[in-house]
C-alpha cells in the first residue's frame, strides 16, 4: 500500500505553468489567488484583505500574524491566553471564519488561471497507472483546507465526495483530511445564528458546537441543511493534538497505516507532532523499512522532513527539490521507478 501525505506546500506549487515567484519578484494578478503556505494566510492580498473586512474580530491580531514569524507559534500562545482572555475566543472563531472564507474565494479564483490543470492531476494519473496494473491500494492524507485534490479525483475518476463516508468507502483508495476542510462545517445545534459575527461575538462566553459533521454548499459555511455551521478547520497551532475530521476516518487511517510499504510526501514539513505519534504507535502505526520519496521545495527542507519523520527507513530516500512542479515537470520517470 502506497501512502501520500501533502502539505501546503503542495497546493502552493500546484500548476505546472504558474510556479511559485523569487522572493522579492513583482507580483502577478494570478498570485492574489495562489493558495498560501502557513506563513502567508494573512497576507496583505487584496483578496485576503476584503475578507479580512467582513471578520473585524480577528484585526488585532493580524499584524503579529505578518512577517518573518511562525504562525503556528504565534496561534499557539493566542489559544493559550483564549483560556483566561474571552475576547481571545471571539478573535480565534473569527479566524476560522476569515480562513474558510478566503479560502474558498482563493481556490475559485485559482481554478479560472488553471482550469484543472494541474500537478495533482498529473501525479494522481501516474499514481493510478500503477494502483490498476499492480492491484494496489493508496491512502492519501492531506493537511490542507482546500479541495484541489478532490477537484483532480472527480475530473479523472469522477468520483465524487458526497457524503463524509465516501472519503473512506472506495476498495481503491482512501482520504483522509485531518486538518478539516474548507466545504466541511460543524453543527450549531442550539441557537440557530443568522450570521458569522452573532457566532463570533457569542463565542466569547462559549458556544455549543456539536461535532456532527456537514458539508457545506456555500459561505460563509452554509451547510447542506440551509443552516449557517461553524468552520470545521483546525487552526493551525504548533504541537496540535487535536483533528478536525470524522472519528471514523480516524478508524480508517489506523486500518490502513500498518499495511503500508512506500511513503511519498510532498510540500509537508512533518512537523505535526500528534501526527507522527500516530506513524509511529507500535500497535496501529507504520513499520520499519518503507521506500520513502520526499518532495520539498529544498534539499534543505526535503533532509528536514526526512529527519523529521525520525522513522527507520528502508533503502536511502529519495529526495527531490524544487517542488511538486520539479517532480511533474523534471521527475515522472523517477516516480515511476519508485512506484514500481
Amino acid at each position: 500500500m502506497l501512502l501520500v501525505i501533502f502539505g501546503a506546500g503542495a497546493s502552493y506549487d500546484s500548476v505546472l505553468h504558474l510556479p511559485p515567484p523569487p522572493p522579492g519578484y513583482r507580483r502577478d494578478p494570478h498570485e492574489d489567488s495562489r493558495l498560501p503556505l502557513a506563513n502567508h494566510l494573512f497576507d496583505d492580498r487584496g483578496l485576503f484583505v476584503a475578507v479580512m473586512d467582513q471578520y473585524t474580530a480577528c484585526k488585532p491580531l493580524v499584524n503579529l500574524l505578518r512577517g518573518e514569524i511562525q504562525v503556528e507559534q504565534q496561534l499557539a500562545k493566542f489559544e493559550e491566553q483564549a483560556k483566561t482572555f474571552p475576547p481571545r475566543r471571539s478573535q480565534l472563531a473569527a479566524i476560522r471564519y476569515y480562513l474558510h472564507n478566503m479560502l474558498w474565494n482563493c481556490q475559485n479564483n485559482w481554478q479560472s488561471y488553471h482550469h484543472g490543470i494541474t500537478n495533482y492531476s498529473t501525479f494522481l494519473d501516474a499514481v493510478e497507472r500503477w494502483r490498476f496494473t499492480q492491484n494496489e491500494h493508496v491512502c492519501f492524507v492531506t493537511f490542507n483546507y482546500d479541495t484541489m485534490l478532490e477537484a483532480s479525483m472527480q475530473d479523472l475518476w469522477g468520483y465524487w465526495f458526497k457524503d463524509f463516508n465516501t472519503y473512506i468507502s472506495s476498495p481503491d483508495f482512501k482520504l483522509i483530511k485531518l486538518h478539516g476542510s474548507v466545504d466541511w462545517g460543524l453543527c450549531l445545534p442550539k441557537v440557530r445564528y443568522r450570521a458569522p459575527a452573532e457566532v463570533i461575538d457569542a463565542a466569547a462566553f462559549g458556544v455549543d458546537i456539536s461535532q456532527e459533521f456537514r458539508k457545506v454548499t456555500r459561505t460563509p459555511v452554509i451547510l447542506d441543511d440551509g443552516n449557517l455551521g461553524f468552520p470545521a478547520i483546525a487552526i493551525p497551532v504548533q504541537n496540535k493534538r487535536d483533528f478536525s475530521c470524522p472519528p471514523e476516518h480516524l478508524t480508517a487511517l489506523a486500518d490502513v497505516l500498518p499495511k503500508v510499504t512506500k511513503i511519498i510526501t510532498i510540500g509537508w514539513r512533518a512537523t505535526e507532532q500528534h501526527f507522527l505519534k500516530i506513524l509511529k504507535s507500535p500497535l496501529t502505526g507504520l513499520k520499519n523499512g518503507l521506500d520513502t520519496m520526499i518532495v520539498s521545495g529544498s534539499m534543505k527542507d526535503a533532509e528536514e522532513t526526512r529527519n523529521n519523520l525520525g522513522l527507520s527507513l528502508g533503502p536511502p530516500s529519495v529526495l527531490i527539490d524544487k517542488g511538486f512542479s520539479a517532480l511533474i515537470r523534471d521527475r515522472l520517470e523517477q516516480l515511476e521507478h519508485f512506484l514500481w
